[in-house]
């Protein structure tokens, strides 16, 4: 699947994360990547406290394809909301 063509955004756009020295610079779509990892680790995190898990103790709970799959299916919905933020700094609506 060709994401850009999916969702209809140019993907390899430059985004500027971070203010002051520690801006850094990336595509949108490892943007979205990097969201959908946050997300999911977010998730994960709260569970864990949910269900009284350290976890720094218990490596139990380390899935590493269940957490591709999350975000490998959140990345599309990832790019499109950090595009909608974009424009509307922007103040383009091109989406």
């Amino acid at each position: 699947m060709k994401i850009d063509r999916v969702l209809n955004i140019d993907v390899s756009q430059t985004v500027e994360i971070g203010k002051g020295d520690n801006k850094q610079y990336m595509t949108l779509y490892e943007a979205g990547r990097w969201c959908a990892l946050l997300q999911g680790l977010g998730l994960i995190t709260k569970k864990a406290k949910f269900l009284n898990i350290n976890l720094d103790a218990d490596k139990t709970w380390v899935k590493p394809l269940a957490l591709q799959k999350f975000v490998d299916e959140e990345t599309p919905v990832a790019i499109t909301e950090l595009k909608i933020q974009i424009d509307n700094e922007t103040g383009s609506h091109s989406i």
